[in-house]
Order: structure tokens, then sequence, then C-alpha cells
């Protein structure tokens, strides 16, 4: 069996909220009303035992970078499969404000 392997990485491009759990952050496919991005996040998966968990692990990564930022939502702007079973996602880490 292959030992799995995830990284993540974010970038801030706005000001930052307080630190937020994975569990609390909405993943969107466009950016909601309200809302304002705080930064970049970026992940990637190798070694996951089929792709879905490669997919599943990169993304409960991009999760916990865009929490760092104070976010409570994702825009995802790119989730491709790599060789040998990875996954690679990125997006914006937003914040929404409720109305």
């Amino acid at each position: 069996m292959v030992a799995g392997c995830t990284t993540g990485s974010h970038k801030v491009t706005g000001t930052l909220q307080p630190a937020t759990f994975a569990n609390q952050i909405v993943v969107y496919y466009q950016m909601p009303p309200h809302s304002k991005i705080l930064g970049r996040v970026s992940a990637d998966s190798y070694g996951g035992v089929t792709l879905q968990n490669a997919s599943d692990d990169a993304l409960d990564q991009l999760k916990l970078e865009a929490g760092k930022l104070g976010a409570n939502g994702i825009v995802l702007d790119n989730f491709n499969d790599v060789a040998l079973g990875g996954a690679h996602v990125r997006g914006s880490a937003i914040y929404v404000f409720s109305p």
C-alpha cells in the first residue's frame, strides 16, 4: 500500500477574519452575493487508495487552508486529476456576510 501525501498553501489577498474550522466552510462554484475574497488557496493530494480518496483529501486540505484565513466559504476554480491517482484543487477563500 502506498502512503499518501497531502499539501496545501494559501496567499492572503484581502483582510483576514478570525480563523474558522474546516467543517464550517461551504464550497461554492460561483461567488455568492454579500461576499469578499480573503485569499487564494490550493491543495494537492497524491497516493490515495483511489482517485476519490485523493480528491476528498485535497478538498479537506483546501478547507483547512481557507480556515486559516478566516474564510467561511471557498469558490472552486480548478479541480484536476493528476498522474498516479492524485488530485489538485485551487480556489478563492471567501467570507460570506449575513444579509
